[in-house]
């Protein structure tokens, strides 16, 4: 969408260069949140055709705050698992406190799954969504206490959320 958008990269992709992953001149701005740094962001803003600062990869260990002019879709190649070529699986950590987190796929795959299957390894508290068409928070609430993961929250693959940890620990999509 046009304007800000909290999203992530599903799976790493096949060439993680900034301006190998956006090409669209419409991205002006790109952030992501690393609190093991001092000031705890990363940033890329667009001077002239490129887009140059802090942050100069994208991979699917990340979320990413992208600030664009138009609507156009982000494409990028991300490859598959063939021939039994496999990637590592990835393991992200998590600092107690706010973490902003992809949610990402080892299947290429699209779509939600459950927050507390997700962030099953995780001790946490709260997770925020960013709508991008209607520009509001939306709450990622935990599963209701019964035992049955089912009834939690979606997360929606490709998106990023602001992810509450109780205490530190990795996750491990």
């Amino acid at each position: 969408d046009a304007g800000w958008n909290l999203i992530s990269i599903p799976a790493n992709p096949k060439d993680t260069a900034i301006n190998s992953v956006i090409t669209n001149n419409e991205v002006t701005t790109v952030l992501t949140y690393d609190p093991s740094i001092p000031g705890g962001w990363l940033t890329a803003v667009r001077d002239g055709g490129v887009l140059t600062g802090t942050l100069s990869t994208i991979d699917a260990s990340r979320a990413y705050w992208i600030y664009q002019e138009d609507g156009d879709d982000i494409k990028t190649l991300i490859p598959g698992t063939t021939d039994g070529v496999q990637s590592v699986p990835p393991a992200i950590p998590v600092v107690k406190g706010w973490n902003l987190l992809p949610v990402a796929s080892m299947n290429n795959a699209s779509g939600t799954v459950k927050a507390d299957t997700y962030l099953a390894n995780l001790d946490w508290m709260k997770a925020k969504g960013w709508n991008s068409t209607t520009e509001l928070w939306t709450d990622v609430l935990s599963d209701t206490g019964d035992g049955d993961l089912t009834d939690g929250a979606d997360l929606t693959i490709g998106k990023g959320y602001w992810v509450f940890a109780n205490k530190a620990g990795t996750l491990i999509p």
